[in-house]
């Protein structure tokens, strides 16, 4: 009975701060902030967070089509990632719906897909969303963590980063051993395969390249295409922080007019701790397909 009574506190605190508005989207009721809400699955839980604390959760990320681009269980085995709650990112973040969320509840959000970006995960948009876009949350709030119990689940989850690692290893060689084709390793742990020749001189550092470029995972899932966006990227090359270390290595071994597909394992690409954006896991080898389009020699 006590849960029950909870459950319209959690509604009432809602639809209070909502005025009862009407959302855009079915099921939902959206704030005077511009967040929406629906509400997935009571928990058992009776306490809620507060500023300040550190929350475990499970979090799936959706575009409106309800394609899921990122979820928590990508980053580790157990699904579930810490959030130090300290304030609201963003007018309309999901992080106010937090609030009056107990142990256990489980809500869906719909959130603006640029401030959750920007002022979340301080980053660019990606290629598939743009700007106006909004973004479907679906979150469980697992537990309140106390400072103890936060510094435990640091020690768990360093032993899962390490299983990881050996973990990439054996998926990597499960993938040379299945695909059609033949890759040369080189010997900073890249494959390299061939698909069309260039002509001229190859790449050095202060050259001006336009590449294009589709990112996959070794599941065949793509992650980023120029090709999909019908835009090449442009950059000078050897300029620090232009792309991975992966894609430059690669970018090095072309001439222009050439194409190759190059497998880069993590440490050459986003490393132990994964994408900014959470789009690529820690531990996590890439396939890329590179064109080198046009290459203009810094001397000319």
């Amino acid at each position: 009975m006590k849960r029950i009574s909870l459950v319209f506190t959690l509604l009432l605190l809602l639809g209070l701060s909502s005025c009862f508005r009407d959302s855009d989207f079915e099921g939902y009721t959206k704030t005077d902030t511009g967040l929406h809400y629906k509400l997935l699955m009571i928990g058992e839980g009776k306490r809620k967070p507060t500023f300040g604390e550190l929350l475990q959760l499970n979090i799936t990320y959706k575009t409106m089509a309800d394609s899921v681009f990122l979820d928590s269980y990508s980053v580790n085995e157990t699904g579930m990632v810490i959030l130090p709650f300290n304030h609201s990112s963003f007018k309309g973040s999901f992080e106010e719906g937090l609030l009056n969320m107990c142990e256990g509840d489980s809500v869906s959000f719909i959130v603006d897909a640029k401030p959750l970006f920007k002022e979340f995960f301080k980053a660019e948009l990606p290629y598939f969303l743009k700007e106006g876009d909004k973004v479907k949350m679906e979150v469980k709030l697992n537990r309140i963590l106390d400072q103890k119990q936060y510094e435990q689940e640091i020690v768990r989850y360093k032993e899962l980063l390490e299983d990881r690692d050996i973990e990439e290893q054996r998926i990597l060689q499960v993938y040379l051993d299945t695909i059609p084709g033949t890759f040369t390793p080189l010997e900073n742990g890249m494959y390299f395969q061939p698909v069309q020749q260039g002509a001229g001189d190859p790449v050095e550092s202060g050259d001006l390249v336009r590449v294009h470029f589709k990112g996959s995972f070794l599941n065949g899932r793509s992650f980023e295409s120029t090709y999909e966006r019908n835009q090449p990227m442009e950059f000078t090359f050897g300029e620090q922080g232009q792309v991975i270390k992966g894609l430059e290595a690669a970018i090095s071994l072309l001439n222009e007019g050439a194409q190759a597909k190059f497998i880069i394992p993590s440490h050459l690409a986003y490393g132990e701790n994964g994408s900014s954006t959470g789009v690529i896991p820690p531990y996590t080898t890439l396939v890329y397909e590179i064109e080198l389009l046009k290459l203009t020699k810094h001397n000319n």
